[in-house]
């Protein structure tokens, strides 16, 4: 399927790099439009993976933060999977499709990530099967991301909150955090040119970079090849926004991540934080404090243009240097970064 859908998408515009489209239009039309249009991108560099079998629960129960009980056809989650030294290693969204979870991950981490979990299915009754070809894969946001949705789906009523979802049509449309509104639609890989087209009038076509800005703005973090086993759960904020339940049972660093909320203090945490470059950001660049300080105080999580002249990004940082000093990209003669008002609490 990939072959012929990037082909499509080409003959649309894209630029496609490695199997991800970067761009439809040059980056500041692409910019533009992240800020006020309806946004239809593509995700097929996000891998889905189908976990069935009589024990897929249990397994999946036994391996991510998240409770999986609570995932059904209308309700998806957010999950992190840790080492046992309570560092993440990835996060997935979860979901409930074609009677099996479903597990989504960027590509670029995906293949470790898998083979990780296979050795510990041993005898269980579960299969995971790498189902990316068989589905095509969209996120679509903006303030009239629902409309177009009703629209295409023919539906009475989108869903309306953070990870709800609704099974319509052979195809599966889950809400995600932020605003304006932001979903992703994951449906049988034979129609995604029809669904692509029947978004087209009312969506405006997007790479990768318009996609995470999306999602930067929205205070979700993304762990990839740069960041994996970098954090513990809670630097990355995870447990504000329902990633990690504290009353289900043991997974690996189940330990450790319950021990940081309950007897540690946090000292490092996620920001959200604006920077005066129009220079690519790559994740895990160090930052630095003023002052005597020659010790990186964060590192960068997720990077995107958010104009010609500036860079929003998502990174972990020390909370004493945050609340005392002038933090720097790079080194300390690099450009400042202005902290920014996450959209969620950050004393929930």
């Amino acid at each position: 399927m990939q072959q012929r859908w990037q082909q499509f998408l080409k003959e649309q515009g894209a630029t496609i790099e490695n199997g991800c489209v970067i761009r439809f239009h040059p980056a500041e039309t692409e910019i533009k439009n992240s800020h006020s249009a309806t946004l239809l991108a593509d995700l097929s560099h996000y891998r889905l993976i189908r976990v069935s079998g009589a024990d897929a629960n249990h397994f999946l129960q036994g391996q991510l933060s998240n409770d999986i009980n609570q995932v059904s056809d209308n309700h998806s989650q957010m999950s992190a999977y840790c080492s046992p030294k309570g560092r993440a290693l990835a996060l997935f969204r979860v979901f409930s499709f074609d009677n099996a979870y479903f597990l989504s991950l960027p590509d670029e981490i995906a293949d470790t990530t898998i083979k990780r979990l296979k050795m510990f299915i041993m005898r269980s009754d579960v299969v995971m099967d790498d189902v990316t070809e068989n589905y095509f894969h969209f996120g679509i946001a903006g303030k009239e991301a629902a409309d177009s949705l009703k629209a295409m789906l023919n539906l009475a009523v989108t869903p309306d909150k953070t990870d709800s979802c609704l099974i319509a049509n052979g195809m599966c449309l889950q809400k995600l955090a932020g605003t304006p509104d932001r979903f992703e639609l994951i449906g049988p890989a034979d129609n995604a040119t029809t669904v692509w087209e029947a978004l087209q009038p009312n969506c405006v076509p997007v790479g990768e970079a318009a996609w995470n800005l999306q999602r930067i703005n929205a205070g979700i973090p993304e762990i990839l090849k740069n960041s994996t086993e970098a954090f513990v759960p809670q630097m990355l904020n995870l447990q504000l926004i329902n990633t990690i339940n504290f009353q289900k049972g043991c997974y690996p660093g189940q330990e450790i991540v319950a021990r940081t909320r309950y007897l540690g203090k946090l000292k490092k945490r996620l920001y959200l934080a604006e920077i005066p470059t129009s220079n690519p950001v790559e994740i895990g660049t160090d930052i630095y404090q003023s002052g005597d300080n020659q010790q990186s105080v964060g590192k960068i999580v997720l990077a995107a243009a958010n104009s010609a002249e500036t860079t929003r990004v998502l990174a972990v940082l020390q909370i004493a240097a945050v609340e005392s000093q002038t933090l720097f990209l790079a080194s300390k003669d690099g450009p400042i970064l202005k902290i920014l008002e996450m959209p969620y609490d950050l004393d929930a």
